[in-house]
């Protein structure tokens, strides 16, 4: 006779199938959840590495602008250093000139030409007087030409003094331009 199986084989076959794919199912999410987790880890180090990196990089920047900043203060204290030590070198040129032209002006007066009022601005001298005649204004223009501290002579005007009737004497105003002499090079 044959055996007839009456237990609910293909129930618990299918109950077997369940239980084998929850299993496989939560293996697979475990699996999953796993490299979701380690991608997450590896991204938040990468992460994490390259703030650090970009810390390292933001503090350099910082440090080398602060020194680009001194190295403008530097630049600013040595081009004012510059200008001074230029003003005093000027000064220095500039010292023996009015002693030069002082001189100048005792051995380039002539007689019968007399400075009431000596005005000096920059380098323009404007010179008043008194002198006897036009042709001692002209003789004292060519003098101041013919030296090498004084150049560029012009008579604003010349009057005639009428106070003075009895000597008939001008009254002038010239300017000169006071000039250094060029320095010979030497070879």
């Amino acid at each position: 006779m044959p055996q007839i199986n009456l237990l609910p084989w293909r129930e618990n076959l299918k109950k077997e199938r369940e239980i084998r794919f929850g299993v496989i199912t939560g293996i697979s999410m475990l699996f999953s959840g796993l490299i979701v987790l380690a991608v997450h880890l590896y991204m938040v180090g990468e992460i994490n590495y390259q703030q650090h990196r970009n810390d390292y990089l933001n503090s350099e920047i910082k440090k080398a602008d602060d020194q680009i900043e001194t190295i403008k203060k530097l630049g600013q204290k040595k081009q004012s250093l510059i200008e001074r030590m230029s003003v005093i070198q000027e000064l220095e040129e500039s010292r023996p000139q009015i002693v030069h032209v002082f001189e100048g002006f005792v051995k380039q007066v002539p007689d019968g030409v007399y400075f009431t009022s000596l005005v000096q601005k920059g380098n323009k001298i404007t010179f008043e007087g008194i002198a006897q005649s036009q042709a001692r204004v002209s003789s004292l223009m060519t003098k101041f030409e013919e030296s090498q501290w004084l150049t560029n002579s012009k008579i604003i005007y010349i009057k005639t003094n009428t106070k003075e009737k009895k000597h008939s004497l001008k009254n002038f105003k010239l300017e000169v331009t006071q000039t250094t002499p060029k320095k010979e090079s030497k070879p």
